[in-house]
């Protein structure tokens, strides 16, 4: 079939070659050749590498693309629209009402992240109950004895079991719930010392339970008693010492730091930092000239070693010899084998220190803050486009109205304006008038980039 060609119309090109209208009308594009196919004997992982590769690239193009993604960010109603809409007033009352939530509600995040920080400490009572039982002992084995035996050894070894045990009082934690603390993980050690002959016992007299039983190495399990078994059938005094472990960890001041700080007795180490500037900033013992240098009054002599003028960097060296570790709770008991089990005569309480019930309720709406931001979200792009489908009528109607107004002279400056975008659109090129009437014109990649680049100039 023979292919028609317009009066004045350039010669059809042969098939495989591209037109394109105007300046770059005679640009053509040639077939690239083939690619060369993989021979029989390719292994297969080539193909495997080939297949990955695309898969890669597609989902590389894909982020990409989702990143140029433009979203509606326009989500209050220009006051030229609001003026048409009778309810508008509303919901720029209501925009202002959710921004002073959002500043409320950041606000409050800030408050429930620092009181975090801080520690929400509550003091409770651990009351300490110590007992022990005895195995058996001479008293207890006289029954197994054989009376015409020639050896009364039975072959057992008298013994005693000392427990330590302890519960926290108005504790409503469940006792099979991971929240809640066991006995031994209210201190950093327990030192049991045992009041007997070292010479008829060599193994030792002292018993220490740590915490930390090795630095780098992970602390041993909490439980809620300690059990300490030895030899022995005669009564034995014990002397329990109880090391608290607190956090953040507290210290016993010196005599002259505690001096400086007002008589207190413990302290943690920020407190001690901030107690001494407020002391230093209070006598005015900043140097007028240099600021980060202390002029020490008698009573900072007596903590910074001797010092008449130290930095504030060295402030934390010089104090840190101050810091002791705290007195242990001493409790003495008299492990006794003259009857099957022992009960102390008193339980005995300590003040402790236990995070606030409040704290993990925080900790729970910090870990859901953002559990709905992607339903916000999507109620933010529905504002978003519906303000963009509301300036996209507001346009529509102020063309429609004008052109309502006054028709004649409307078309005609539309179709001016039309003409105007047109010549700039295709430049410099030579059309005939009867090729741009034709719809297929418009459709060009060419004449579709200006397009976007006029558009684009405009915004």
């Amino acid at each position: 079939m023979n292919q028609y060609v317009r009066p004045g119309a350039p010669p059809p090109l042969p098939p495989g070659s591209i037109h394109r209208s105007g300046s770059r009308s005679h640009r053509k594009q040639v077939p690239l050749p083939p690619k060369p196919a993989l021979p029989a004997s390719a292994p297969h992982h080539a193909q495997v590498q080939t297949q990955h590769a695309q898969a890669a690239h597609a989902q590389a193009q894909a982020q990409m693309d989702k990143r140029y993604i433009r979203r509606p960010v326009e989500k209050n109603i220009p006051p030229k629209i609001e003026a048409l809409i009778p309810d508008a007033k509303l919901f720029r009352e209501l925009r202002e009402v959710e921004q002073n939530m959002d500043a409320t509600i950041s606000r409050k995040r800030l408050d429930i992240e620092d009181t975090l920080a801080k520690g929400t400490k509550e003091r409770k009572k651990l009351r300490i109950f110590i007992s022990n039982t005895v195995i058996d002992q001479p008293w207890q084995t006289v029954d197994r004895i054989d009376e015409n035996a020639f050896d009364f050894d039975i072959g057992t070894i008298p013994s005693w079991l000392l427990r330590i045990e302890g519960k926290l009082l108005d504790d409503n934690t469940l006792i099979d719930s991971p929240h809640r603390r066991k006995f031994t993980s209210f201190f950093q050690s327990i030192a049991i010392e045992l009041d007997r002959p070292k010479d008829l016992y060599p193994d030792g007299n002292i018993v220490v339970w740590n915490q930390q039983m090795k630095p780098g190495l992970p602390p041993q399990p909490m439980s809620d008693s300690v059990d300490i078994k030895r030899k022995g059938d005669t009564d034995i005094n014990a002397r329990i010492s109880f090391y608290l472990a607190t956090s953040p960890e507290r210290f016993k001041l010196s005599a002259p730091l505690s001096t400086v700080l007002g008589g207190l007795k413990e302290q943690t180490r920020q407190e001690v930092v901030m107690g001494l500037w407020q002391y230093i900033k209070f006598r005015n013992l900043q140097d007028p000239d240099e600021k980060r240098t202390i002029n020490c009054d008698d009573a900072l002599r007596q903590v910074f070693n001797n010092q008449d003028r130290i930095s504030f960097a060295q402030m934390i060296e010089y104090a840190g010899p101050h810091l002791l570790p705290l007195d242990p709770i001493v409790i003495d008991y008299t492990v006794r084998v003259d009857r099957e089990s022992t009960q102390a005569e008193f339980a005995y309480d300590i003040d402790v220190e236990v995070d606030s019930p409040q704290r993990q309720n925080l900790q729970n709406v910090l870990a859901n803050w953002h559990s709905n931001q992607d339903e916000i979200h999507a109620l933010d792009d529905q504002i978003g486009i519906t303000i963009q489908e509301l300036l996209t009528a507001k346009l529509r109607r102020d063309f429609f109205t004008q052109m309502a107004h006054d028709p004649a002279p409307f078309i005609n400056r539309w179709i001016g304006s039309q003409s105007r975008d047109l010549e700039i659109v295709l430049g410099d090129r030579d059309l005939q008038s009867e090729e741009v009437r034709r719809a297929g014109f418009y459709g060009t990649e060419d004449l579709t980039e200006s397009i976007f680049l006029l558009l684009n100039s405009r915004k």
